[in-house]
């Protein structure tokens, strides 16, 4: 195992790997594809100046507009690289993903924090509330299959919700987004990246 992991450290080696394991997730129900992904250590390059940008873009747009928070809920936790980052906007901070690898990296890098193995269309996971004051899901949409259904799932569980996406995502994702109600949106780039939030308060109803 170490060596396969060392083997790809390389940047190319670890680009293949990402596109092979990709293929065919993409608004589908592909939990095993996950599984494979992460027998690498960081394979979406969380460490890179671009996602460290957007780490603290999200810090500031949470710090903005939500204030001192109580609990937040990070959907698509992965290895806690982003957790990190929204330890610091709360007092509790909890985390589902459905990688059991990632969520035991993200145990040791984020330590403060509680995660948890699970689907978010499921039952809650044990140890997770049922209701936090935001949940937070960045970069996650591309991954789900009822888009909607996700959309619902998050209004029933935060007194408030945040998403980020890839603009590149946008002609998939806005026909699915344009149905909530009161959301605010705001866009960040970082180089030849962009990506846009929208966030919407009170448990906002989903059409």
């Amino acid at each position: 195992m170490s060596a396969l992991i060392d083997q790809f450290r390389v940047p190319r080696l670890r680009d293949l790997w990402l596109r092979l394991n990709l293929h065919g997730v993409h608004y589908a129900s592909r939990p095993r594809k996950f599984t494979f992904l992460y027998l690498v250590e960081d394979p979406w390059q969380m460490r890179s100046a671009r996602e460290q940008a957007r780490f603290g873009w999200t810090n500031e747009l949470i710090a903005c507009r939500f204030g001192a928070l109580d609990t937040i809920l990070e959907i698509g936790c992965g290895e806690g690289h982003h957790s990190q980052y929204l330890a610091r906007q709360c007092r509790r901070l909890y985390g589902i993903d459905i990688s059991a690898r990632a969520v035991a990296r993200a145990r040791q890098r984020c330590p403060e924090a509680i995660f948890a193995i699970g689907d978010l269309l499921g039952d809650v996971p044990e140890g997770v509330p049922a209701a936090v004051d935001l949940v937070v899901a960045c970069e996650v949409l591309y991954y789900v299959k009822d888009v909607p259904r996700f959309l619902a799932r998050i209004s029933q569980l935060g007194r408030a919700c945040l998403i980020t996406y890839y603009r590149g995502q946008a002609p998939l994702l806005e026909p699915h987004l344009a149905r909530l109600a009161a959301a605010a949106r705001a866009e960040f780039r970082f180089e030849s990246t962009e990506w846009v939030a929208l966030w919407w308060y009170n448990r906002p109803t989903v059409e």
